[in-house]
């Protein structure tokens, strides 16, 4: 039996959740989230970036390291399909 395929939003969410579960355990991540108002940190932010660059196979540029391309869910998810297009 094939494993159904895990979109790229969920693995962004479950990454997110990952990191925010250190300090405060479960919690709910909407796509358009802050994710500064949910309580990560700029090291969380460095932490979250080095996790995706892994789970997606991408490096992100680093004039494409800024918050607003971290600051939610949706925005990550554009952040890897511009940077996977360019690739």
């Amino acid at each position: 039996m094939e494993m159904a395929k895990v979109s790229i939003r969920e693995q962004i969410t479950r990454l997110v959740q990952g990191a925010l579960a250190k300090r405060f355990g479960r919690v709910e991540v909407a796509p358009d989230a802050n994710l500064t108002d949910l309580g990560l940190t700029s090291l969380d932010m460095v932490g979250l970036m080095l996790a995706i660059e892994d789970a997606f196979g991408i490096e992100i540029p680093q004039r494409r390291m800024t918050p607003a391309n971290f600051r939610s869910v949706g925005a990550i998810e554009q952040l890897i399909a511009t940077v996977s297009l360019a690739a």
